[in-house]
Order: C-alpha cells, then structure tokens, then sequence
C-alpha cells in the first residue's frame, strides 16, 4: 500500500470513529429539555352556535363527523404552583407548542397562557387537563379562535401514582372518558368531541435522528476530503 492510500485509509477510520463516538455522546449526554411530545386523532361528536355549518369541512364552518388530529409538546420539569397538595398538580404554561387541524381547519398554539393539570385521587378519581388561551388561526364565520382544552377522566382514580407531570404523555386506554373542545369568540361558540388516539414520540427517536445525521454529516466531510485528494 503506497503512502497516499494509507493516507485515505487511516481519514477515513477517523472519520468512522469519529461519527460513532458523535452518535454514542448524543446518545448518552443528559437531555435537559425534558420535553415531551406527542400526537393525536379524534372526530367532531357536537358543533355548537355560530360556527356551525351543514356540511362544512372546517375552514368555512364545521359540519358533523369531522376528523381531528393534532400534536403538542409540553416540558414535564415545569414547576407545580400546589406543590403542598399532593393530590392536585398546576403547571401553569408547561404547553411548548401545538398544531391542531379539524377537517381543513388549522390553528396554533406557541409558549403562552397554558395550563396542566394532573389530579391524583383514589377516592374521587383521576384527571388529566390541559387548557391553552391564546390560539392563532383564521377566523371561522367571522369567530376567533380563543381556547383549547382537553380534559381525560379515571372514576377509579388508578391511573396516575401521583400528580406530577407525566414523563409520557398518558395513556388513552387508562381513562373512562375524554374530551376536547376547540373553543371560538362570543358566547356559545364551540366543537368538540373524542379523541380515539394519543400517541408518544419517544425521546430514543430524537435522539437516535440526532445521532445518525451527525454520523451522516461527517460521513459526507470525509467524502468531500477523498475527493479533493
């Protein structure tokens, strides 16, 4: 092997090492956003006042049977305003973001008014509240978006084992019911219903993307210099 390809070999074993010790310290460095993200689905099950529309598909008033979908992020080390109650937690603004469309109807939610909720009482049941103010969206039949809420209840009071945020997002299969509503200006002006789906994006997965497109970035570096040589 003359010196040029050993030169070309040993860049790229760096290279190499290089991008596996990249994917091993994000895999292992601490995560201190603490975010966690989530998606769900759901259908229209009522259309109350002024936004209402026979057969409307969402952008020009809302119609029955309308599916939902939508994803949200909150950051589970916000503080509990009631943290001397230990069956009541209140997490004022823990919500980072939120994208929800109901049939072709979108609206946004960025760091603002927001509230969690996490109720954890065995004798009286078990709640999960999440309530935004403050939406951003076009208007429908000349109505705001004001608020957002939804609202998970366990009768049976087992589905937390205490009431600080979740590290997960909840599952949907602990709850008897649930409800979201999407609510507009004026009085009575609403949709709601059900939601039939809540999903978790793991942390693993963003950090495994991280990861890999650091390995891939200095993958392509290492190209770039076999080239030039």
């Amino acid at each position: 092997m003359n010196l040029v390809m050993k030169n070309k070999a040993v860049r790229a074993l760096s290279f190499a090492v290089t991008g596996v010790c990249a994917l091993l310290a994000v895999g292992l460095a601490p995560v201190h956003a603490a975010n966690i993200s989530f998606s769900f689905s759901g259908s229209i099950s009522d259309v109350q006042g002024g936004v209402f529309t026979s057969g409307g598909g969402g952008a020009n008033g809302f119609g029955s049977s309308l599916p939902l979908t939508g994803s949200l992020t909150f950051n589970s080390a916000t503080g509990d305003v009631l943290a001397g109650d230990p069956t009541w937690g209140l997490y004022p603004n823990a919500i980072q973001n939120m994208t929800l469309k109901v049939g072709n109807y979108t609206t946004t939610f960025s760091p603002g008014s927001s509230l969690m909720q996490v109720i954890n009482n065995p004798g009286l049941g078990d709640t999960f509240k999440l309530t935004l103010n403050g939406l951003a969206g076009n208007t429908v039949n000349g109505l705001t978006p004001t608020m957002f809420e939804l609202e998970l209840v366990n009768p049976n009071g087992n589905a937390f084992a205490n009431d600080h945020l979740p590290t997960t997002p909840p599952s949907l299969s602990s709850f008897a019911s649930n409800q979201w509503r999407l609510v507009f200006s004026g009085v009575g002006n609403r949709v709601q219903g059900a939601l039939t789906s809540l999903v978790p994006l793991p942390a693993a997965v963003w950090l495994f993307g991280a990861g890999l497109i650091a390995l891939v970035g200095l993958g392509s570096r290492g190209l770039s210099s076999r080239k030039e040589s």
